[in-house]
Parts: structure tokens; sequence; C-alpha cells
């Protein structure tokens, strides 16, 4: 992707505009004008869907501009044969509000990903729905495909503040409980609850034959810790505090971590859910790209 277009996809420039309208807006136009070289050329915000070319398939169907700009054959895809229902889960506990250098806070990426993630589903005509939780659910708009409905979705996203302690698990049931139309759960989440039990939750949904993709959200310093000097850490959550020299033990923190990471993309891939790691001082074009594949595979 071009520069000038990936910078519309940058955190940091997107914690600079003035409204989450305009943050959802330029994400995704700034993400599909860079998609040309992608896997995904010839899809577009303008039109349902596209898949590729199959042997007897209707020839009246092949999206022949796309034919033109790619040497490669589109079938376009209708509204009734694409729409889906997709539950967005957006962790606002008191440990998103983490920013630990000159990253945007966890919470403010996490926003900034579900304000680009309703504009372009609704923009497919996906039904979509977005739940806010920390401890228990704290808000929730049902879903719906409308186009007004995303104003309804982004003033929530608009005045998010981070709270509480995450039971990150109790959530995913209660969701369970109440996303009845089987569909598409999109976790947004830095997961910093107990990994057995956050998977019996995913397990939930999966059981109810959701498709399932986790975004875990990190800042780079939590990856990293590439921090100097002497510095006291205080946990946002349990206010528990320690005071360390980060450099003596990078090392190891770093070895844990990967660990921690691969531990966690495996057994979520084993049980047939998307993850995708997400470093806050990243752009959101990995994030958007990882969608369009779930999507895909749902059809």
């Amino acid at each position: 992707m071009a520069t000038s277009t990936r910078e519309y996809l940058d955190p940091v420039f997107l914690s600079k505009l003035a409204n989450m309208e305009l943050v959802a807006r330029c994400a995704v136009e700034g993400f599909f004008a860079g998609l040309h070289p992608s896997p995904f050329q010839g899809f577009s915000v303008e039109y349902s869907d596209h898949r590729q070319y199959h042997p007897g398939d209707e020839v009246k169907f092949v999206d022949w501009k796309v034919y033109a700009r790619s040497d490669r054959l589109y079938i376009k895809r209708f509204q009734q044969e694409t729409n889906t229902t997709v539950y967005l889960l957006l962790d606002a506990s008191r440990s998103m509000a983490f920013r630990g250098g000159q990253s945007v806070r966890k919470i403010d990426y996490a926003c900034f990903l579900a304000a680009a993630l309703s504009y372009l589903m609704l923009q497919q005509c996906d039904s979509t729905g977005l739940v806010l939780f920390g401890e228990k659910i704290r808000a929730q708009i049902p879903p719906a495909s409308k186009r007004t409905h995303l104003n309804a979705l982004l003033q929530m996203l608009e005045h998010v503040e981070p709270a509480g302690r995450t039971d990150l698990a109790a959530v995913l049931h209660a969701v369970a409980e109440i996303g009845k139309r089987r569909g598409l759960v999109i976790l947004i989440s830095d997961l910093l609850d107990d990994q057995g039990d956050i998977l019996k939750g995913l397990a939930h949904l999966k059981f109810l034959k959701h498709d399932v993709i986790v975004y875990h959200v990190m800042d780079h310093q939590e990856i990293h810790l590439d921090y100097e000097g002497l510095i006291q850490f205080e946990d946002l959550e349990s206010k528990d505090k320690v005071r360390t020299f980060p450099q003596s033990i990078r090392g190891e923190y770093q070895r844990q971590v990967a660990a921690f990471l691969q531990d966690v993309k495996k057994t979520l891939r084993n049980a047939n859910m998307d993850y995708c790691l997400l470093d806050t001082s990243e752009p959101l074009d990995h994030a958007l790209i990882a969608y369009l594949a779930r999507r895909r595979r749902r059809m």
C-alpha cells in the first residue's frame, strides 16, 4: 500500500481527526485506495461483493470493469447472497487505557478499528451490532443494516472511556445468550483475563455456529518492553505496583510474551477461530484484511 494511503490508516493520524465518522471514512477509503496490489483487488464498497469466476458461472454476471483493471474474472454477488449478521464486542475495561509510548491508547485504537469495521460492514449491507463491556455488558446496540444505523454505532464509540475490571468469559457467555441469530462475532480486546475461561466463552459462541475473529490489541511496549532506566509499573485494574529496570528483565519478558502469543494463536486457530494480533503503533490495514478474508470464507 502506498505511503500516502497508509497514512489514513495510521492511528496517530486518525486520533487528530474531529469525529468518529471522519475516522471511519478516512480509514476505509484509505484502505481501499491502496488495495489494488492485494488479493482483494476489485473489491469495492460500492457494491455487495465479488468472488472469482469458476467454470460454469453465468457470463452475464462477470464484472468486466474489474477484468479490464486486473486481467482476472470476478463474478458479482448480490446483497441477498452476501448479507451477514455481525456482532462487534469491544473491551472497554480499565486495562484498555494503557499507552506506553508515542502510539494511541489501546481503547482509542480499538474504537478506530470498530468504527472502520462498522462503516465497511454497513456499506456491504451487513447487519451490525455493538457490545461495549468490562466486567459485564455496559451498553449494546442490536444489529441492524440501515445506513442510518452507522450514526448510532459511531456515537457510542465517540464517547467510550475505559472503566472497571475485565470478566471476558462472563461477557462472552452473555453475548452467546443474546446473539441468537448465527453470524460473525468480532472480539476486540487485550485478552487480559484467564485464558482458559476466555476460550470456554469463545467455544460457547462456536457451539452456536458463529464464526469468530479475535483482534488482540496490544501496545508496542507490552510486546517489547523497550523502556530504559528505573520504571514503576502499575496494573490499571488491580493497582498493584512494581519498580524495576526493564533492561534487566527484557529478554525473559519477551520470551514469555512470545510464548503467550503463540499459545493464544495456536489455541484459537485449533478451534477454527481467526486470530489477529494488533500493535497499536501500526496502521489498521492488517485488521481490515483479516476481516475481509474471514467474511469471504463465510460465503
